[in-house]
């Protein structure tokens, strides 16, 4: 599992998005109710995915946020990239001790396996679109 639920919320609020899209920008506030959080997470999550031209912002009274693509057009493989990294595993923060057997061998051995891994994950997340998530939802 991951540590962050980032990467879910981003599903959770481009899915809303998704559902608006050509009609009218939704309010982080709007968004923050449908997620159970503060429109400053929203927020400071919609920028992020704004630099990766997931979503826009819009300015004014009647301004929020909209997708920048269409719904069939965003994976969930580029949501993950843009909240969570590109990187699914992530080795020591620093190196292990070489005088150790188990240190001096433990990134040469879990790196197959753990590529392996993400790649899997990646090729699965590329596969759903935003337009997927859609279908499974009431109207």
């Amino acid at each position: 599992m991951l540590g962050s639920s980032r990467f879910v919320i981003g599903i959770h609020v481009l899915t809303i998005l998704a559902r608006a899209h050509g009609r009218h920008p939704v309010c982080s506030t709007f968004i923050a109710q449908s997620v159970n959080t503060n429109p400053v997470v929203i927020r400071r999550l919609m920028a992020n995915m704004e630099q990766h031209s997931l979503v826009r912002s819009l300015a004014g009274r009647k301004g929020g946020f909209i997708l920048a693509r269409q719904p069939k057009d965003i994976t969930l493989k580029e949501i993950f990239t843009a909240l969570e990294g590109a990187e699914l595993f992530r080795m020591h923060g620093r190196e292990p001790s070489k005088e150790c057997p188990v240190g001096a061998s433990i990134a040469r051995v879990v790196s197959g396996p753990l590529k392996l891994a993400e790649e899997a994950m990646n090729s699965a997340l590329a596969r759903t679109t935003l337009k997927d998530l859609l279908t499974e939802i009431p109207v």
